[in-house]
């Protein structure tokens, strides 16, 4: 017989689901980067190619603020995937967060034939 006595799991231990709200946040922050990303580079194409345009350096400086807003969203979906918390969620933070990137080559490489 043995002599050590057995433990029973603590009936007052409560497991506490993971929050959606990384994945949403994710979401929230691709779509807000993405319009930011998809707003400053067409203006800014366009404004390009208007002789008389002379503010371009803020379309360049509102692109980098939302590729780094797109960029803090793809963290966050990672993060919910590596947690296994929300994955659907997270993937789809995940492909909207990767979407204007495609969107954007997409064009320019059609302006630019």
């Amino acid at each position: 017989m043995s002599t050590t006595p057995r433990t029973e799991p603590d009936a007052g231990v409560v497991t506490k689901k993971p929050s959606p709200l990384l994945s949403l946040l994710a979401i929230l922050l691709a779509l807000v980067g993405g319009s930011l990303i998809g707003y400053a580079f067409l203006t800014g194409v366009a404004n390009q190619f208007d002789p008389s345009g002379t503010r371009n350096s803020i379309y360049i400086a509102l692109f980098f603020i939302g590729l780094g807003i797109v960029i803090v969203g793809i963290v966050f979906a990672l993060v919910g995937i590596v947690r296994r918390a929300h994955r659907g969620i997270s993937l789809i933070a995940l492909v909207l967060s990767m979407l204007p990137s495609f969107v954007v080559l997409v064009i320019a490489a059609l302006l630019f034939l």
